[in-house]
């Protein structure tokens, strides 16, 4: 269901709750059920419990005109503080289907203070699976749509490692970051 723009959660509330690291309000993160991020977000606003739900902006196209719609980055999660009396009230919203305690808050802090700038400027974000160097990966478009290897280099693309185990040699390919998906074997 699209909604106007005006009707969407804010992305920070407040607007400043990644300026700074309350000792008595630690970070978690809240698995939502499925495409509850929105309304969980409403939910923590009316209850007063500060939240980040990263989104950017998605054209829609439909009949005769076209649509902008506000997408969560992370599909399924929202970033939000909370004591242990708030933790159970945002589970009673029942919009949350499990809740990850974060470890190391101002590492989560930096990292999503770079998603905000990054979201803030005027540049294309596309949502991205989680790759990282060494992990095995399927091509899942393109021409080598299928293909199976290792990530040996990831950067603005990444260098695909294809190997022939029975002969022990490899041969190594450039290809486009947004074509690869994780892949266990």
């Amino acid at each position: 269901m699209t909604i106007s723009l005006n009707q969407n959660p804010e992305a920070l509330f407040p607007a400043d709750i990644l300026d700074t690291i309350p000792k008595d309000k630690p970070w978690r993160v809240a698995h939502t059920k499925s495409r509850r991020e929105k309304a969980l977000a409403h939910y923590l606003a009316r209850a007063g419990i500060g939240y980040y739900l990263p989104m950017f902006s998605r054209q829609q196209s439909g009949n005769k005109r076209v649509r902008y719609s506000l997408i969560p980055v992370f599909n399924g999660y929202l970033f939000f503080q909370a004591d242990d009396f708030e933790r159970h009230k945002a589970i009673r919203s029942n919009h949350i289907a499990r809740i990850i305690d974060v470890g190391d808050a101002i590492k989560l802090i930096q990292e999503l203070s770079q998603i905000e700038k990054t979201l803030s400027g005027n540049t294309k974000v596309y949502p991205y699976d989680f790759i990282s160097k060494g992990q095995w990966v399927r091509v899942k478009s393109g021409p080598l749509k299928g293909v199976e290897g290792r990530i040996i280099r990831k950067d603005s693309n990444c260098r695909l490692v294809l190997s022939v185990e029975s002969i022990m040699q490899s041969i190594s390919v450039s290809i486009e970051a947004d074509q690869v998906e994780p892949f266990t074997n």
